[in-house]
């Protein structure tokens, strides 16, 4: 009788171990430019307690895409986009999507984000050719006021299908997923700073690691009495 319960602080603790890994990670990003936060998805827990059977399973999470605060940075490579949408990227791995906007221009003068991969525009890789460059909202990039190119801005019809994929890049389940953006605009000399609120993320921190050592505490009971009733019976 007492092994679903064991099951379900069992089930409870290993829950809040992966929380506490999200929070941290998020914490660990607060200051990344475009940083998207990880939430945890916690299912029905004693449903799952007594179906897994003492099973370990782990909650899936998904990815907050709350826009971050928007700061200006005075820097005419920096862009921002206010509203939905992705910048894309050119990476070995093939096309990623990032909201990170930080940029800055290679040796071959193209717009790359900060691991050096080349940002994309309608016409391909962007090229600034050290000139002068203006971007307007609608993503038009002009030099010296020659219009050259725009930034190529989609979305999805549902971004929390989108994976990380490191370097502060996001991947599609499906390449054929991208959308037009209909709603955007692109801030030049701005940036998107990361949507970790670092006082709510301390507040879920602390009663992670309080309902941790709740389910520990009663698990540890649980033995201790399982104990007892064990070395009771043998006297008998």
């Amino acid at each position: 009788m007492m092994r679903p319960s064991i099951n379900l602080f069992t089930s409870g603790a290993i829950r809040q171990e992966r929380r506490f890994q999200l929070i941290s990670q998020n914490l660990s990003n607060v200051q990344t430019v475009g940083y998207k936060k990880d939430v945890p998805v916690f299912s029905t827990l004693l449903f799952d307690a007594i179906e897994s059977s003492g099973g370990e399973k782990h909650d899936p999470s998904v990815v907050s895409f709350q826009q971050g605060s928007i700061e200006k940075t005075g820097n005419n490579l920096d862009l921002a986009i206010e509203g939905e949408g992705f910048f894309k990227v050119m990476t070995p791995n093939g096309i990623r999507y990032t909201r990170a906007g930080h940029f800055k221009c290679d040796r071959e003068q193209r717009l790359t984000q900060a691991d050096g991969f080349p940002v994309l525009g309608q016409n391909g890789e962007i090229r600034v050719s050290g000139k002068e460059m203006v971007v307007d909202k609608d993503g038009t990039i002009k030099l010296n006021g020659e219009e050259v190119d725009r930034i190529a801005l989609v979305t999805f019809a549902d971004p929390v299908r989108l994976r990380k994929d490191g370097n502060n890049l996001f991947a599609p389940e499906a390449p054929d997923g991208e959308q037009k953006v209909e709603s955007a605009s692109v801030l030049q000399g701005y940036l998107e700073q990361s949507n970790v609120n670092p006082i709510e993320e301390m507040v879920r921190l602390i009663d992670s690691l309080r309902t941790y050592e709740s389910c520990l505490k009663v698990i540890q009971s649980r033995d201790e009495l399982n104990g007892k009733v064990v070395n009771d019976m043998g006297r008998v």
